[in-house]
């Protein structure tokens, strides 16, 4: 099994849960592991990645709380009970009152 995070704006594709359960039995990469996710939620896909199949450059994949980006990016190597979330784009704050003067 393979718990999936999902943080911020993309919980809504999964009727805003916090995490969604995967039958992960062996290791895959990445890039197998987000297309188990897209077989059950399929309007995540157009969130997470770009019209080329490529994680969208704004979205974060963290394995084990490194990204995949330092790793091997797609097809980085997942194993089962391995910690995996997906951080969608953040916007900066709002024009409030700086803290450096």
């Amino acid at each position: 099994m393979l718990r999936v995070r999902l943080y911020a704006t993309l919980r809504q594709y999964v009727n805003d849960a916090r995490e969604v359960t995967l039958d992960l039995p062996a290791m895959k990469p990445v890039s197998e592991v987000l297309e188990l996710l897209f077989a059950s939620h399929q309007d995540l896909r157009s969130a997470v990645l770009d019209e080329e199949g490529q994680l969208r450059p704004y979205v974060n994949v963290f394995v084990n709380g490194r990204s995949i980006r330092d790793i091997d990016g797609m097809q980085t190597v997942v194993a089962p009970g391995a910690e995996f979330a997906i951080f969608p784009p953040v916007a900066g704050g709002a024009g409030g009152p700086s803290l450096l003067g």
